[in-house]
């Protein structure tokens, strides 16, 4: 019977003690989890009260996936905050001493943002574009959107294309843009109809009209025409605007750039030959590179207005936009008009046009500061553990700050 009650008294002092063990180890887990919520909170976090410890850290998780997604698109930042934090590493001063003060045996969260468990890193995040005195960076959007109007204010004061290419309707219909902020699209074969969408336009100060490749119909007529297009609108009043015509190769644009100001190229590969037009082409060349240096030996100053595409020209940009630079040319133009590109491959064309605008000197570029926050995860000396997979991101702080680059 003595045996029995102590068998009793033994198995319930070991639920006791298995029950005070779990009930440790649960203060423990929640002492992490106060402790990342408090520094997080210290550094600036949006939530104002740590009362409810999962629910702040839930919120300030998807606050810091939603960021991190954002800021991983491309062309938003130039030096990726893994590189930065890699870099950072490497550079610590070594046989640094860690305080027994800073450390903490609960977490691997920090006490004190100078201690060896935390690092920060400053990452700069695209803002928005501006425009550059002297450089012209052009778009021809996709105009049958119904949403078209609204998004030129993105295009403007967000990508910083300070030209557009519209017809008529679209000049009528939007506030966005100046007149002299405006390429005029006019049918260089129809000259009559051309004069008259504009006989009643006010003021007179378009930026440029704008021909597409009227050689390349083969009208006959076609000298005739645009001659007495550019003669009509200049004879409306239109003497400060410029007057364009684009061609897919030289040996057309030469029928048609005595009549006009700027000569430019539309095609965008040189892969084939364009025997019918008497066009023969580099067929060692897959980008129009070759075609702009010929321009510009035949053409100079008034081959300018260089033309981009965004669906043909993608992975090329950087290429491209740098012969603009190297030809010393100050305008080029993405067209962006293709039919049948999807919304998500218009503003990703856009995306990489307008960074590489930047790079190669056409655009400035505004950006914005956050800091990195990442916490030590590892299981050595935090002080002298080198490696990047023992450290975690565990918050990222708007700092409201931007720079103009």
């Amino acid at each position: 019977m003595k045996t029995k009650y102590l068998l009793t008294i033994v198995s319930i002092m070991i639920i006791i003690i298995f029950l005070s063990s779990c009930k440790e180890e649960a203060i423990v887990e929640q002492k992490k989890e106060n402790n990342v919520a408090q520094s997080t909170l210290a550094k600036g976090s949006d939530v104002s009260s740590v009362q409810g410890d999962s629910t702040i850290l839930q919120i300030k998780k998807e606050r810091v996936k939603r960021l991190k997604k954002e800021h991983e698109k491309p062309y938003m930042v130039i030096e990726k905050p893994e590189k930065i934090l890699a870099d950072l590493l490497k550079s610590r001063v070594k046989n640094k001493t860690l305080s027994k003060s800073s450390k903490n045996n609960d977490s691997y969260s920090v006490q004190s943002s100078q201690s060896c468990y935390t690092l920060e890193v400053d990452v700069w995040v695209f803002e928005k574009y501006h425009s550059k005195p002297g450089f012209n960076v052009g778009i021809f959007p996709k105009t049958w959107w119904r949403s078209y109007i609204p998004t030129l204010t993105t295009l403007k004061e967000t990508y910083g294309f300070n030209k557009i290419l519209m017809g008529r309707n679209e000049i009528d219909n939007q506030t966005v843009y100046a007149h002299n902020q405006i390429v005029a699209g006019v049918d260089p074969l129809h000259p009559y109809w051309a004069k008259t969408s504009y006989v009643n336009f006010q003021p007179r100060d378009l930026y440029a009209f704008y021909m597409d490749e009227p050689a390349h119909s083969l009208d006959p007529a076609m000298r005739d025409s645009v001659s007495k297009l550019v003669s009509d609108l200049r004879g409306l009043g239109f003497t400060s605007s410029l007057y364009m015509a684009g061609e897919t190769c030289e040996i057309l644009a030469h029928k048609v750039d005595d009549l006009v100001d700027i000569i430019n190229m539309t095609a965008y590969t040189d892969l084939d030959y364009d025997i019918l037009f008497g066009c023969h082409r580099n067929i060692f060349s897959d980008d129009q590179r070759d075609i702009w240096t010929d321009y510009n030996n035949a053409f100079g100053s008034k081959f300018n207005h260089l033309w981009v595409s965004g669906e043909l020209d993608r992975g090329e940009m950087d290429q491209l936009t740098g012969h603009a630079q190297n030809l010393g040319k100050n305008s080029i133009w993405l067209y962006a008009g293709e039919e049948g590109m999807s919304d998500q491959s218009y503003w990703d064309a856009i995306g990489e046009f307008n960074y590489y605008a930047f790079i190669h000197g056409y655009l400035r570029r505004e950006e914005r500061r956050f800091i990195y926050v990442y916490y030590y995860v590892g299981y050595d000396d935090p002080c002298y553990d080198y490696q990047i997979t023992s450290w975690e991101l565990g918050d990222i702080i708007d700092t409201g700050e931007t720079r103009i680059l």
